[in-house]
Formats: C-alpha cells, structure tokens, sequence
C-alpha cells in the first residue's frame, strides 16, 4: 500500500521528531561522511516506501529504528559483497590544530568507539547500539524483532567479548 498524499506531512513530522535516531544510525553503520549521507538518503526512501504498512497503534520510533537498522545491514552487506567499502574513516574526526585538549581526547574516544562498533556483527552492532542509549532489554527485543531474554544473553556475551578484547590488547581500550 503506497501512502496518500496526506500521509507526506506526518510522515515529515514524525522523521523529524525522530531524525536523531537515523543520524545515530547512519553514524554507526556507515565509514565515511559520503557513505552516511548515502545511507540516511536510502532509509528516508525506505520509510517512506513502507509508510503505509506502519500501524499507528504501534510506536513510531520503533518500527522507524527497525526499518533504519535493517536497511544498514542490507546495505553493509551489499558493500561487502561488491567489495566498495571504504577502507578508512573520515578526517573529518581527526584533530584541528588548536584544539583543546579535552576535544583532542573526545574525538580520540569517539573514534575508538566507532572502530569497536565496526568489529562487532550485524547483530551485536544494533544491541549494543541500542543498550547504550539506554534502552531497556524489552525495548530492544520490540526493535530486533528478539525475546528480551535472547538480547540479555547476547548482551552478556557482547559485554564479556569486549573485556577480554581490552584485557587482551589494554592499549586499545577506552
């Protein structure tokens, strides 16, 4: 079902509401500035192509997350497939001259952040993604489409993946 043209202004308002949401996800799944654009561009065009299956009963942030993440995955997956993943991240996180110091060290920690996120799975990505925003296990399940019991498991998992990850190479911890 394709949406009415009444649908455009709701649809705009809701994204707008919850356009933080998709930044955080383009941030997470795409390399660089050009990929993240590219990728916000293709999950707009999503959402609106499934506007009209939305069921309104239900919270829009959740199924625009799950429309959102869905669309990264496919699309980190055809960039594998076809060999077209950026092989580096932006400059636009390194340091200017002049920067203080306690930016210097923010951008440091951002940028280790986004290099844990890319060494994490399809599936880990999104809950861990997810459990730092603060999302409850339940909320997370409702997102992935998962029981609230498999995502504290993974969760477990994840969190006892990374300590040893840090415990094994300290110098790369956060």
């Amino acid at each position: 079902m394709v949406p009415q043209a009444y649908d455009h202004k709701r649809f705009l308002a809701l994204v707008e509401t919850h356009q933080r949401l998709l930044l955080k996800v383009c941030w997470a799944y795409g390399r660089t500035s050009h990929d993240r654009n590219d990728l916000f561009q293709e999950i707009i065009a999503r959402l609106w192509a499934a506007f009209g299956k939305y069921d309104p009963n239900r919270k829009f942030s959740t199924w625009m997350y799950r429309v959102a993440l869905n669309v990264a995955i496919d699309n980190r997956r055809r960039q594998q497939r076809w060999g077209r993943e950026s092989a580096s991240f932006d400059d636009d996180e390194t340091a200017e001259p002049g920067t203080a110091p306690e930016e210097t060290r923010k951008q440091q920690q951002l940028h280790e952040f986004r290099e844990l996120l890319e060494q994490q799975s399809d599936t880990d990505r999104p809950i861990l993604l997810l459990y730092l925003e603060g999302h409850s296990y339940r909320e997370i399940g409702e997102i992935l489409g998962i029981s609230e019991s498999n995502v504290g498991t993974r969760l477990s998992r994840l969190k006892e993946s990374m300590r040893q990850t840090v415990q094994e190479n300290p110098e790369q911890g956060p």
